[in-house]
């Protein structure tokens, strides 16, 4: 009897393939009498061991997109500004409809554009006829930026814009060949290579120069080429554009859109504003 149900077993474990369910588990018949007993099997050849699986080939990974690396922002750049104000007699004259001169505008447009500038903003501020003369402001020696943040600074200095007072002719020339050797401070350079600041030269005029002092206007360019990283943005204040002291001004700025013309205090306030706000 052992015998028969040892063959038993081993045709069960023979067919153990037949008693897998589908979902590959398997039901174990051993001690069972589920199966007739039979003569001994035949040994089976042998089984050929299973070929390995071939993977399927994968898709090919998609290529990897390097992106450049992110640029960080630049950094910040603010102006140091010199404004150079014409004082000669001709800016006395009456605005047309108003009881105001044309210096009344024009100090009047400085006022406000100092109170909306930024805090980190350096500036200058000169007037010229006859002579070139500095807006001294907080104890500041002449020819030395400003930073308009300073507490009680811009009060200070509109009192000391709405003091302005005109004499004299108009050496516009030769300010301005003085007014650009203020950009020359040696410990200012380093700020101006690096973009850290831009220097900007911003001159308002209602005429052209008295020709009195020897300069000309291809002295005041070689002055310019001096100093190549000025910018140098010329207003004509109640000039028209057709005029040859307009056309003058215009052959001083560095670019052509850094010349403009103002007739009122609204004009000229905007495009001084727009002269000394950080570009991209």
């Amino acid at each position: 009897m052992l015998p028969l149900l040892t063959a038993a077993c081993l045709l069960l474990l023979a067919g153990e393939s037949l008693a897998q369910l589908r979902d590959e588990s398997t039901i174990s018949t051993e001690g069972t009498q589920f199966v007739k007993p039979e003569p001994p099997p035949r040994p089976a050849p042998p089984v050929p061991p299973a070929r390995p699986r071939t993977a399927a080939p994968r898709a090919p990974e998609p290529p990897v997109v390097k992106r450049p690396p992110r640029r960080a922002a630049p950094p910040p750049r603010y102006p140091s500004v010199v404004f150079l104000l014409d004082t000669s007699d001709s800016m006395l004259n009456k605005v047309p409809g108003k009881g105001t001169t044309r210096l009344d505008e024009a100090k009047s447009a400085l006022s406000r554009v100092v109170q909306s500038m930024s805090r980190v903003t350096r500036m200058q501020l000169w007037t010229f006829n006859t002579r070139r003369k500095p807006v001294t402001i907080g104890g500041a020696p002449p020819g030395s930026f400003i930073a308009v943040g300073r507490p009680g600074l811009r009060e200070q200095l509109a009192r000391k814009i709405q003091g302005i007072r005109t004499a004299g002719g108009t050496n516009l020339y030769q300010a301005i060949i003085r007014t650009l050797d203020i950009f020359g401070a040696p410990a200012d350079q380093p700020l101006y290579r690096s973009g850290q600041r831009f220097p900007v030269l911003v001159v308002i005029s209602d005429g052209e120069d008295g020709g009195k002092t020897g300069h000309t206007l291809e002295s005041v360019l070689a002055a310019r080429r001096r100093y190549p990283l000025v910018t140098i943005n010329t207003i004509g204040f109640h000039i028209s554009g057709d005029e040859k002291s307009y056309q003058r001004l215009c052959r001083i700025s560095t670019n052509p859109q850094g010349c403009a013309t103002a007739d009122n205090q609204q004009q000229l306030q905007k495009i001084l504003e727009s002269f000394y706000q950080p570009r991209g």
